[in-house]
Formats: C-alpha cells, structure tokens, sequence
C-alpha cells in the first residue's frame, strides 16, 4: 500500500523530522513536500532527506510563477497535474503543524481504513492544540510532547456552534476532478462513500460542495482526527507572523495575528492521545539524526530560529503581537477556569 502526503513548507526546519519521523511510523511512505522562499534552510533538510530516500522535494512551483493565489494554491495545481497521488493507494494534502491522530486500533493508517473498508473519503476534522502555556521555543523537546491542552471535541463545551476545519484522505482510485487542499473537487455527478472521523457517512448534498469544515453533528474523532498545533509556543509564533500567510498578504498584522491566536490557542481541555507514539517518535528522529549532514541542518535551523526570535522580540510589530498574545492567553484561560 502506497499513501502519499502532499505537504508545502516555509520556515519550518526545527519541526520537519519529528513530523516526518511520527507519520513514517503510523503508515505514511510517500511524501511530496514542496519549498518557497526558505531562510532557516528547510529547503536544504528537505533535500537531504530527498537524497536520502524519504522524501521528495520540490520547490513550489509558485516560486517561478508568482501568480497570484498564493504557495498552498500554486503547489495544489501541481500536485493536481502529477499522475502520482491518484496512482496511490490514499493521498492526503496537509501541512507540518498538522498530525493524524489515530484512535483505531494501533493507531496506525491500516488500523483506520480497514475500520471503514466501504470509504472513499475521510473527512479528518482539526482538533486545535493551543500553546499549553508556554512561552519559550524548545525545540528538543517534541511537539507532541509539549502541547497537550486542546478544544474540546465537542460543542456543547462552548454553548455556540463551531466549525471544524477538515483535511481529506482521498482513495487513489475516487473519481477526483481536481486535487484540493482541505478537499477534493469530484467528478460531476460521481457517486462516493465519504465519511467523518467517527466513520459516519456524510449526506449526499455534500458531495459536490466545496467543502472546508463541518459543523454540528457532522464532524466526529472516534476514529482519527487532525492535531493541528497551529500556534506552538508564543515564541514560535512570533517567528509565523513575520512568515506571513501562504495565500494572501495581510494588511494590518497585528489585527490579523491577534484574531489568528484567538481562534487557533484552545486549551481547554487535555488530550494525550497521540502520546503513546512519543517514544518511537523520539528513538526514530534520534536515527534521522545520525546522518551528519541532516544533524548539522537540523542545528542550524534551530540556530537560525533562535535568532529570529531575539530580534522579533524587540522589532516591530512583533513586540507587540508578542506582548499581545500573553494577554489573550492569560485571560482566556482565565475565563475557562472561573465557568
């Protein structure tokens, strides 16, 4: 079985192996990851690891074109044009802050499809992963390892109707028009199988819908879900607004930035889920490691962040999101523990 993840990056080289190294374990063998405009030398990772065998790395075709659309678009178009994910068994189009989390069986790929045999899509609904508190850039330590504080998975929690944003696993063989990055674009008039997170069968109106989350009794994470650590650390974050959002330019960052931290830093409750993997994860990207060159560009990304944060934490806007973003974080949790 070949499953294929469709994954651009930017700026993303202390988390790359820990991503890569979880996803290898749980059943995905086939990576296209695709570059633009790199400074922490992702790009290089990326190649190395190409050479190694585990990946492939392209640049993002919209570092040639610079059409309009944006990188995840210009790279969607690609993907689209390439015969390989319909050649695959699954494909799936996500991105490095992004992990399946599966609650089948061994928590293994395999384990989530033979749960659903019938599935032509998996609608895997983002659960968001606030930043637990934390506030420095720890970058030996693994993500799923520091962020375990997430929304609720259900909306009763919250008294209003929320959304969840939604990924797609994709069998190879669905009758696919175009390639999508939340979902695929289907044959007019196909007829397909596809279910929630739970392994319910989502109605048909659906179908041929452009479709970026579901709401209400819709989304479910019985069986999968998306961790999706969008945030990381405050630090962390700080390094995201200066890399600004892969499809358009935004006007007014620190409004932008602020209403980005209040919607994605949900810490409401805990979920250790995804931790039975953390001693493979670990034992595996300390193997990566032992490839000297991966070793020293795994380093100098984290060098390169490092630094990055000592000037933003003194440059504008930065200080100020910076300065904004403790404050939201404070108060948030402050409302969730006097309800």
């Amino acid at each position: 079985m070949r499953i294929t993840a469709i994954t651009p990056m930017k700026n993303e080289g202390p988390f790359i192996l820990e991503w890569l190294a979880y996803h290898r374990l749980i059943g995905i063998d086939d990576f296209l990851c695709f570059t633009n405009d790199c400074a922490d030398g992702t790009d290089l990772i990326l190649e190395r690891l190409d050479e190694l065998g585990l990946v492939r790395h392209l640049p993002n075709p919209s570092c040639v074109s610079r059409a309009e659309g944006g990188h995840h678009w210009a790279a969607m178009a690609f993907v689209d044009a390439m015969a390989r994910p319909r050649r695959s068994d699954w494909f799936i189009s996500f991105d490095v802050d992004e992990f399946l989390c599966i609650h089948a069986g061994q928590g293994r790929l395999e384990d989530l499809f033979a749960a659903v045999p019938q599935a032509d899509l998996i609608a895997v609904n983002q659960r968001n992963f606030g930043c637990s508190g934390r506030v420095a850039f720890t970058p030996d330590t693994p993500v799923i390892g520091q962020f375990t504080r997430a929304m609720a998975t259900d909306n009763a929690a919250y008294g209003w109707e929320r959304a969840r944003g939604l990924k797609t696993l994709v069998r190879g063989g669905a009758p696919i028009a175009r390639i999508g990055n939340h979902a695929p674009e289907l044959v007019p008039g196909a007829r397909v199988v596809w279910v929630n997170g739970s392994g319910a069968t989502l109605p048909e109106e659906m179908v041929n819908r452009q479709v970026k989350s579901l709401k209400g009794d819709m989304f479910g994470h019985d069986l999968v879900q998306l961790n999706h650590y969008a945030v990381r650390a405050m630090e962390t974050f700080i390094v995201k607004t200066e890399r600004g959002d892969a499809n358009r330019p935004v006007e007014d960052e620190v409004k932008y930035w602020r209403k980005y931290w209040n919607q994605y830093d949900d810490n409401l409750v805990e979920d250790l889920s995804i931790q039975r993997w953390l001693p493979a994860v670990e034992a595996e990207v300390a193997r990566l490691l032992e490839d000297a060159e991966l070793r020293d560009l795994h380093q100098g990304a984290i060098s390169w962040h490092r630094r990055a944060i000592a000037r933003l934490r003194t440059t504008e806007p930065q200080a100020t999101i910076l300065r904004q973003v403790k404050g939201l974080h404070d108060r948030k949790l402050q409302r969730e523990q006097a309800a």
